[in-house]
């Protein structure tokens, strides 16, 4: 921040707390002048450009405050152009390098999954297909997490388990899959200490399937990287991935819900690392 900044903006704080303080008094004095009368009464006496303590003086109100904040309307013009220009930027990483963010964005995902998919355990390193995990009498919850250090993708999963009982009341049982490797995931297995089965998709063939892609645009869009600074200001703790372990920051996750057949009954794709259903919202599709 500039050394000349520093006023402007306790001269805009001044004038917003004004604006407020103005806004409740005359909203309060219009509460109790319209119970004195008929609401036409009200309407047609004391709603008047003439009467500076009507509801028409928020108009004065907010010119002061427009007034005492002219330097930083300046600042906020450019707020908004750097987030178009940072957005923009990212776009055009996306389309250099082709990533596949396109299909996020289009009806691409597969209704059904197949149970012979190959996967592996992630606690065992066994080679597995899908079908050993979709029981009859339950339906599945495919959690497709993105990066192992994805803070998002922890608070999901935790907010499932929290949610536990709710799940096991509509029989749905969650399992875990990622893309990345084995270390990686034993790693991450212990830093959750989650206690739900985990599968690895090396190939991301489930994440094809479901029309998941990577970007940059959406994993690094500016109006995101904000949503994590409210974290970083409230004092959370962001994962740290392994030095040694590989991964891929920039792909994106979903949550789907399959039957014993792998029909697909609950499809959501995130379109931002932030991007989850809720719990309620999951099984209200069901």
């Amino acid at each position: 921040m500039a050394a000349g900044s520093a006023p402007a903006v306790l001269r805009c704080v001044k004038a917003l707390w004004a604006f407020v303080g103005s806004g409740k008094a005359l909203l309060d004095l219009a509460e109790k002048e319209s119970r004195r009368g008929t609401p036409q009464e009200f309407i047609r006496q004391k709603i008047r450009i003439e009467e500076k303590h009507s509801l028409l003086g928020l108009i004065d109100a907010a010119a002061a405050l427009y007034s005492g904040c002219a330097a930083l309307q300046d600042a906020l013009q450019d707020f908004e152009q750097l987030e178009v220009q940072w957005d923009d930027f990212l776009q055009r990483l996306d389309q250099e390098l082709q990533l596949s963010a396109e299909i996020l964005d289009r009806d691409l995902q597969s209704k059904h999954i197949s149970p012979e998919l190959p996967l592996i355990d992630a606690r065992t390193g066994a080679i597995v297909t899908l079908d050993k995990y979709l029981q009859r009498s339950e339906k599945t919850l495919l959690v497709l997490i993105r990066q192992f250090s994805c803070l998002l993708c922890r608070l999901h999963v935790r907010d499932l388990r929290k949610n536990q009982d709710l799940l096991e009341e509509r029989s749905v049982r969650v399992v875990v899959v990622s893309f990345g490797c084995q270390d990686g995931a034993s790693h991450w297995l212990q830093d959750t200490n989650c206690q739900y089965e985990m599968l690895l998709d090396p190939s991301r063939e489930m994440y094809a399937a479901f029309g998941l892609g990577a970007s940059l645009k959406k994993v690094l869009q500016f109006g995101t990287m904000l949503l994590y600074a409210e974290y970083v200001a409230d004092k959370m703790r962001f994962p740290r991935g392994v030095p040694s372990i590989q991964d891929d920051m920039f792909q994106l996750g979903g949550d789907f819900v399959v039957d014993q057949h792998g029909r697909v009954l609950f499809s959501h794709r995130c379109q931002s690392p932030l991007d989850r259903p809720s719990v309620e919202r999951i099984l209200s599709a069901l």
